[in-house]
Parts: structure tokens; sequence; C-alpha cells
């Protein structure tokens, strides 16, 4: 009776321990795995058998954080753009979620070319957008009317976009300056279109194909999630 306690209490932590070191094996890091068995090994036999090997494998198998899916991080590449990311989107099958992060030169670039594309490049001649605290910031160069009656000047408006319960944007605006300029009726609502393209995809919530979840506009950087309709 004697000999059987003493064979037990020597190799069920031997056994403990080789089941432990193969099931973190597995992640590829076998030659510490191993050489953490050959200690514990040389410890039990000399009857220590308090080898922390639990907490070993812990970290070994502390999961990797995973990325958000189908996630568009134009931040990480200069020259990428925001109509691509949101044609990439659309693309989406139904129900599938996305994330599209911009930084604010990219987002202006594409407000400005959402503007002259929808058939105010006479008018809008550039700008530039300001990211930050819940705001976007258009400022643009403006050219209104035509030979001896042209006005050059520029304009500002400002928007705090919030989201409803059902997911749909509302822009919010927060005011406009546009100096002594006699703007066309139409120009600002053109402008507030510009601004829903670019957190939606699409000028208006009849058009857009996406419900949002989340916006974040802060230190230079927009950032929506959402899922495709």
């Amino acid at each position: 009776m004697v000999r059987i306690k003493i064979a037990m209490r020597r190799w069920t932590p031997l056994a403990l321990m080789l089941i432990a070191a193969l099931a973190v094996g597995c992640n590829g890091t076998l030659d510490a795995n191993v050489a953490t068995l050959n200690a514990a090994a040389t410890a039990a036999a000399a009857g220590n058998v308090n080898v922390p090997l639990v907490t070993a494998a812990s970290t070994l198998l502390t999961p990797a954080p995973t990325a958000p899916p189908n996630l568009f991080d134009l931040t990480t590449d200069p020259s990428a753009s925001l109509a691509h990311a949101w044609g990439q989107t659309y693309g989406l099958g139904r129900g599938a979620e996305f994330t599209i992060i911009a930084d604010q030169q990219q987002a202006g670039e594409f407000v400005i070319e959402t503007l002259q594309l929808g058939g105010w490049q006479d008018t809008v001649r550039g700008g530039s957008l300001a990211i930050g605290v819940g705001q976007v910031r258009l400022d643009v160069a403006l050219i209104i009317g035509q030979g001896d009656q042209q006005q050059f000047g520029s304009g500002t408006v400002t928007f705090q976009p919030t989201l409803d319960g059902l997911g749909r944007l509302r822009l919010n605006p927060q005011g406009a300056q546009f100096g002594q300029l006699s703007i066309p009726d139409n120009l600002t609502s053109a402008l507030g279109d510009s601004i829903y393209t670019l957190l939606t995809g699409a000028r208006n919530d009849s058009l857009s194909r996406v419900n949002l979840t989340q916006i974040s506009l802060e230190n230079g950087v927009m950032r929506v999630s959402g899922t495709v309709r």
C-alpha cells in the first residue's frame, strides 16, 4: 500500500503536466512548452509538484483580439478612397456588418468630389472638412454667378450628426456663414446632402442601403459602423 501511494503521488502531477503542455503546444509554442515540461518533470522528480503550469498555459491560451468584420480603415493608407470603401460596403450582403474609418482630409476630399460630381463644379471650387467633438465643419471656396456678376468668397456650414432609435442619421445643422455672398437657395441643401453621403454612402435615407449603429467624430477622424439593409 505504501508503494502504491508513492507512485500515485509521483505520477499524477506528471500526467497533469503532460496534458497541459500538449494542450498549449497547439499554439505554435512547442519549444517553450517542452522547456516548461522538462523543468516541471525535474521539479516533480525532486518532490516539488507545485509547478505553475496552469499559469503558463493560461498565458499562452489567451486569445488575440479580432478585428471587426468588413473593416475599411482608410487611415492606414493615405491614398485610400472613401468612395471605394462605400462601394465595397454597398456590395456586401444584406445584414452584413461594416466599419469605415477615415481621416478628415480623406473625408473632405470625398465631400468636395461629391458636390462637384453632383453638378456644383462651377460653384464649389475647393474646400476642406474639420472633424472633432462630435461635429463636422465644411469650409468651401465658392464662385457665385457668371461674367461681370461673379462673386468670389467662401462659406462654412457645421453639423452635429446623431442617430435616432431606428439607426437613421440626423445631421442637426449648427449654423452656416457665407459672408456677403448671395448663394443659391439649394446650395445649403446640397452641402447637407454631401455630409449625409459622407456618413451613409447616399444623400438621403431613402437612397441609403445601410443602418448605422455608431458614429464617432473625434480628433480629425470619423468612424461609422452599421449593417447593410
